[in-house]
Order: C-alpha cells, then structure tokens, then sequence
C-alpha cells in the first residue's frame, strides 16, 4: 500500500487508539494521579487548538463566533448510523444525545476505557472554549465515563427553522467541507500536541511515553503508517494550513 493509500484509509479508530495508546503510556511512568492530570491537561489544549481553527475559519468567511456556527465549521465528520444520534431539543439551547461512538467502540474494544475516558472530560468543553470562550456547552454525560448515552447542551444555538437552513447552506457551501481536515493531519495534531505536553510536564518520561505509544502505532498499522502521523512535527496547529 503507497502512502497515499494509507493516509486515505486512516479513520475515527487510529485516532482513538493512539490517544488511548499515549494516556496509557503516561498513566503507566507518572501513576495514576499525575498521569490523568498531565493527559488531561494535554487534551485541553489538543481541543482548544482546534477550536481556535475553527474560529479563524469562520472570521475569515465574517461569520460571527456563534454557537450555530461552530456547529458549521467542525472539522471533521464521523460515520453516523441511522438512530446513532438523537436532537431531544433544538432551541433556545440545543441538546443532542449520542448513542454510538467510534471513539467508545474503540476504546471498549481495546481494553483501552480507563485511559480513553480521560479525552471525553476534556474534549467537548476545550473545542467551543477555543473557538469562542464566551460559548457555553453542558457535557450531562458520556458512555466513557459509565453514561448509558453521551448528552450535550449547547446553550444559545437557537436552531430554529431559519437557523437550520442557514446551517444546512454553511455546511453544503460555505465553509463547506473546506472546513473538513484529513485524518492524517489530526493524527499528526493529536501525536504532535499531546507529546509537546507530555514532555514538558513528565521529561524523560514523558518522551518515552509518546515513543512507545507511536511504536505501538506502528506495530499495529506498519511503520509508513507511524512515519506519515510523525511527519507533523513542524507543522504550526495554532493555525490554518496554508
């Protein structure tokens, strides 16, 4: 397989395994206590990053930083199955239920929950503070951490008719899927991000814990596949690829 090949068969699961793989990897050198808060730690500002893309997206099309529109400009898209999502309320808050997560399915697969719950404290809440700390998101539950569903309420995303359509044009045209990033690039951002953090908080350590975490990586997806999520080191993830 060309690299090419591998870069487009990358999914929603090497991303939750090499997030779970990393936490474990730190939790296992620093103990539990200081290796949840380092991981934690790292997975705000993973998000936050991330956010701040999306903010910079928006204001470079002049759209307001609104909860609608931070619905528009997520950068990726994860398979759906029918019923695997539920919108219980649309305004003035909207609050979605999930029913089915790759990110879960995987964790739960791997024996890898302990660790990969650590990313769903932390995630949610660092995407809308990066992308507009003025936003409010209630996380009321996720199935990593023992929730029978994950439920979000997004205050103020006023999803009423008007605001649907204008969602469905943003999300058809414009950003569009110009706003949408491959998943090597948040492999690379995730491996990048994490271990910048890690290191800096564990030394040694936590150097170590971000190579065995890649070696795993490429234990179980080859080592061009290792070299391709490595590849990002230099890139600059506060903001948008030129």
């Amino acid at each position: 397989m060309s690299k090419e090949e591998i870069r487009q068969s990358l999914t929603p699961t090497h991303h939750a395994l090499l997030f779970g793989w990393i936490a474990r990897a730190v939790v296992q050198r620093a103990g539990e206590e200081k290796g949840e808060e380092v991981v934690r730690k790292a997975t705000r500002r993973y998000g936050e990053q991330r956010g701040k893309r999306m903010a910079l997206r928006a204001q470079a099309n002049g759209h307001a930083l609104t909860m609608t529109h931070y619905f528009a400009y997520g950068e990726w898209t994860a398979p759906r199955t029918k019923g695997s999502q539920t919108m219980l309320e649309k305004k003035p808050h909207a609050r979605a239920r999930v029913h089915e997560c790759a990110w879960h399915a995987t964790w739960q697969a791997e024996d890898l929950m302990s660790f990969g719950r650590l990313y769903c404290l932390e995630i949610d809440e660092a995407l809308v503070r990066g992308f507009n700390p003025k936003l409010k998101l209630d996380v009321n539950s996720t199935q990593a951490t023992g929730g029978e569903h994950c439920e979000f309420v997004f205050h103020d995303a006023n999803l009423n008719t008007w605001n649907l359509l204008t969602l469905a044009y943003k999300k058809a045209f414009k950003p569009g899927k110009r706003a949408f990033m491959s998943w090597d690039y948040h492999l690379g951002h995730l491996y990048k991000t994490m271990g910048e953090v890690v290191i800096k908080e564990l030394g040694q350590a936590g150097q170590e814990a971000v190579d065995e975490a890649l070696a795993e990586f490429a234990s179980r997806y080859g080592e061009d596949a290792a070299q391709i999520v490595e590849s990002y080191q230099e890139t600059d993830f506060d903001r948008l690829p030129e």
